[in-house]
Formats: structure tokens, C-alpha cells, sequence
């Protein structure tokens, strides 16, 4: 097994992977989950460890699969490979269940090696960028069922239509959400891709805009362009967003690239798919226009403007796959959403959302979207930031991110793969936010809530009838939900 980390997955499993014993480093987490469901599809025999039993360990778990809490060398002792999430191994690279692989010769690979090589085969669709590509990975999976495509669907969230993170299905189609973070979406070879946003994300890794945009190059000069013998199959295709001034940065890059282009918008005339006559209030609604014919009137239960461009940009990409443009409508009507995304919990006389927005553009967008949707009433914002050096690098954008907010609290920064060196603290942020001219003539209004059982003790006493309280981040920050309802009358 000598030099086995210099070759592919295909290289070392030609025969695929069944009956291989594959174990998951991180398994917990909300894009490896969906590749050992996968992985088990492909009659890979699939175990997994985390450090905590979050939601996805505990569905993993439940559906039957061997999960083990802690690190322990004997996790991988007699795996064929052992499969990771880069989050964790850049933390801690020495984690035991690597060690004794490295020892032993057992090949290690970042869980998005491994559905790269279970994408090889299938007509790769993978929907890419900085913004919406989780709602519109699983819209457009959602679309391709409704046309009787039946593909195969990876999505980093939960699909509220599915209960799960990915879709089995028994055609030639694999949809994938494909992530920028560390190159990850290197290992995706798409036959389509759709791009939704580009823009400056991920300081800790990036260290410009440039940087970030070229890698949206590479990406999309890695698709599949080979020439299939089938007539009917569909050509190099990339659907982008045509009101997004870095999609069409990239696309200029992209110089003579020979596959098809079509795009999507709002705002952007003559484009292929454009949403008309869009209303965002107490619902969401749009006229879904198509290659120039008026397919009707969509109205999404997934409220805000943003979400009507994901479901534009899937509307364009289902049609490129040749889904029925009879189905689209409807469909896109009864989708439910993806959970964390825009998810409404009452809780009697109060509202929370539960959000996923962490980049300060997705911030202000989920704020106006509360505001649209829930006029008249005070809003509440919680929000807890994702890493210290992005809140380092954005703490003036996050900070003009809550001027539509009435009271804003912000939970201590979520450290993910980082390690606290004292570059900044989350006081630092409600601190910049109450300087805002937005906040000047209400002090106090913006605060620091502290940890999670903190922050739930101050919404506690803040709330009051006919509140909007938006809690925002990546992490576990929707743990102040429970925590405030569980003492409140109709938890």
C-alpha cells in the first residue's frame, strides 16, 4: 500500500467500492453525512466517528450506521480508506484514526475526493458560487424528480422535501452542491454547472477577491468536455448569473470556452431564464419567464429576492437538462425549503427564523427579507460569526449588515477550524454596530450576548409579543431557540 496517497480513487478502487470498509472522520458534518449515505449506496460497508452526537451524527445512527463518539486509533484500524472533512485536519492533521492509517498504508482522502470518484460515471451537475447554492442544488434536484429524471442529489443542508441530505436515485444524473472553501470543488468534473454568485468569501484562505474568482476559473475549465456518442446527450454547459458582476468577471476569463452559456436574472434583459413582476412582501412571488415565453406565476414559500434567484437559476439549469417547462412552475411552488434556510419556528406570540446566513451580504439579505415579510413588527437579530479572521477581515461589512435590524445581539465568534490567538472578540462587532448612524438614537440596542445559554437568558428578557427574532450563523447558534422557548409559554 506504499505511495498510495500519490494515486486517485479510481486508481486504487477500479473495481468501485463495494464490500470496501470506508471510515469518516467528522461524520457529523453536513456535507460528509450526505457521502457515506452515498458511499453505503455503492455497497461501501461505512462507519464514522465525531466529537459530539450533533443532528447529522444522530441520523446517521439512526438509519443504522456503526458511529462512535471521540477519536480512537481502532476506528480505522482495518478500513480499506479512511475519508475526512478538511475542517478537522486542518485543526488537528494528527487526529489518531490518521496516524494508524498512515502507518499502515490505508489511503486517506477529504470526503470530496470521494464523491468525485462517485460522481464518475453519472452526468455530473454541480451547482457552484458564494451565495444560494444549497437551496438551488436541491431545487433543481427537486425539478429534475418532478420531470422524471430520478438523479442522485448531494446537498451540504437538509432537504425539507427529502429528511435528509441526499437523494439515491437510479438514472444517469448526480446533482452536487460543489463548495469553493480549500479547493474542494476541484474535485467535481461536471458536465453542467450553475453558478450563483461570485464574490469575496473566505479570508482565512483566500487572500483576495482575485484569488477567489480564479479558482471559479479553474473550476469550471475542469467540466467534463469530452465528446459523447449519444445524441441526446447535453453538451458542456454553464448557467450563470447574469446580474452577478463576478459571474460575469469569471465568464470574461473564460475567453473562447467552447461549451454552451446561458444565463439567468432579475434585472439583466435578454437573458434565458429571468423572474418578471417580482413581488416580495407578505409571500414571494414572480412570473417565471423562459427563453421568452411567460411560464406563470411562482409564488415560493421560501420568502426574499434571493431565493427567487435560485429558483430562476434552477428553472434555467432543469431546462438545460430537458426537464418539461410544465413541470417548473408547480414544482417550484411546492418546494419546501432546505432546513436553516429562511425556517420559521413559532413559538406562541413570537417568531423566530432560523438562518444559515454567516457572510455579511447573507446577513443583510435575511434582515430585509424579515422585514418584507413581517411588517410592522420589531426585529430581533442573533447572530454568531464563524472564525476570527473573518470577522477580522469583515467586521466593517458585518457591522453595516444590521442597519434594518431594531435590537441586535451578537453570541461569542463559532472558532470552527481556528484556534483563539486573541486576533478579535465578538464584542468587537456589537461594539462597531452600535457606532452605526442607524443605532445612534438607540443606545444599548446593539449588545454582546455572550455563549449560547447567555444569549438564550437575554433573549428571555428581551422578547415580547409580536416579535421577529432572526438567529443567523453557520454553527450551532439556532441552540438559543430552544434555550429561550424552552421557558417560554407555548414551547
Amino acid at each position: 500500500m506504499a505511495g498510495t496517497e500519490t494515486l486517485s480513487l479510481a486508481e486504487l478502487f477500479p473495481a468501485g467500492m463495494s464490500g470496501k470498509r470506508i471510515h469518516f472522520i467528522g461524520a457529523g458534518g453536513p456535507g460528509i453525512s450526505s457521502a457515506i449515505w452515498l458511499a453505503r449506496q455503492h455497497g461501501a460497508l461505512v462507519s464514522g466517528c465525531d466529537i459530539s452526537a450533533s443532528a447529522g451524527f444522530r441520523a446517521l445512527q439512526s438509519d443504522g450506521i456503526a458511529m462512535a463518539l471521540g477519536h480512537d486509533a481502532t476506528h480505522s484500524a482495518d478500513a480499506d480508506l479512511v475519508v475526512y472533512t478538511p475542517f478537522i485536519t486542518h485543526r488537528n492533521p494528527d487526529l489518531p484514526e490518521l496516524v494508524v492509517a498512515r502507518e499502515r498504508g490505508i489511503p486517506t482522502r477529504k470526503w470530496q475526493e470521494l464523491l468525485g470518484y462517485l460522481m464518475s460515471g453519472y452526468m455530473g451537475v454541480s451547482v457552484a458560487g458564494v451565495h444560494g447554492k444549497g437551496s438551488t442544488t436541491a431545487l433543481l434536484g427537486s425539478l429534475a424528480v418532478a420531470g422524471g429524471l430520478d438523479p442522485t442529489v448531494e446537498v451540504g443542508a437538509i432537504s425539507l422535501e427529502w429528511g435528509t441530505n441526499s437523494r439515491h436515485g437510479h438514472s444517469a444524473y448526480f446533482l452536487n452542491e460543489a463548495d469553493e472553501w480549500d479547493y474542494n470543488f476541484l474535485n467535481y468534473h461536471p458536465r453542467v454547472v450553475v453558478l450563483t454568485a461570485v464574490e469575496y468569501d473566505h479570508p482565512e484562505f483566500y487572500p483576495s477577491y482575485e484569488v477567489i474568482r480564479d479558482a471559479f476559473v479553474s473550476f469550471i475549465r475542469g467540466m467534463d468536455m469530452s465528446e459523447h456518442g449519444d445524441n441526446g446527450a447535453i453538451p458542456p454547459t454553464l448557467i450563470l448569473n447574469a446580474d452577478s458582476p463576478g459571474c460575469l468577471d469569471v465568464l470574461r476569463l473564460l475567453g473562447d470556452w467552447p461549451g454552451v452559456v446561458r444565463t439567468f436574472g432579475l434585472d439583466t434583459p435578454n437573458v434565458d431564464a429571468r423572474g418578471e413582476e417580482v413581488f416580495v412582501g407578505g409571500e414571494t412571488s414572480f412570473t417565471l419567464c423562459l427563453c421568452g415565453e411567460h411560464l406563470g406565476r411562482v409564488t415560493l414559500s421560501t420568502p426574499g429576492r434571493h431565493n427567487v434567484y435560485n429558483a430562476v437559476a434552477a428553472a434555467c439549469a432543469a431546462d438545460a437538462l430537458g426537464v418539461s417547462h410544465d413541470v417548473l412552475v408547480p414544482a417550484l411552488t411546492h418546494w419546501p425549503g432546505l432546513r436553516r434556510r429562511f425556517e420559521i419556528v413559532e413559538d406562541g406570540d413570537v417568531t423566530f427564523v432560523d438562518d444559515y446566513a454567516h457572510h455579511p451580504h447573507a446577513v443583510a439579505l435575511t434582515l430585509e427579507t424579515a422585514r418584507e415579510r413581517f411588517p410592522g413588527r420589531r426585529v430581533i437579530a442573533v447572530f454568531q460569526p464563524t472564525l476570527y479572521t473573518r470577522l477580522h477581515r469583515f467586521l466593517t461589512p458585518f457591522s453595516e449588515a444590521f442597519d434594518l435590524a431594531d435590537e441586535v445581539i451578537i453570541v461569542e465568534i463559532q472558532p470552527s477550524r481556528e484556534s483563539d490567538t486573541g486576533l478579535i472578540h465578538g464584542s468587537a462587532l456589537s461594539e462597531k454596530i452600535a457606532q452605526r448612524l442607524a443605532f445612534a438614537d438607540r443606545p444599548g440596542a446593539a449588545r454582546y450576548g455572550g455563549n449560547y445559554d447567555e444569549t438564550a437568558a437575554l433573549l428571555r428578557e428581551l422578547r415580547r409579543p409580536g416579535d421577529v427574532v432572526v438567529v443567523m450563523g453557520s454553527g450551532p447558534v439556532n441552540a438559543v431557540i430552544a434555550g429561550t422557548r424552552n421557558v417560554t409559554a407555548g414551547g
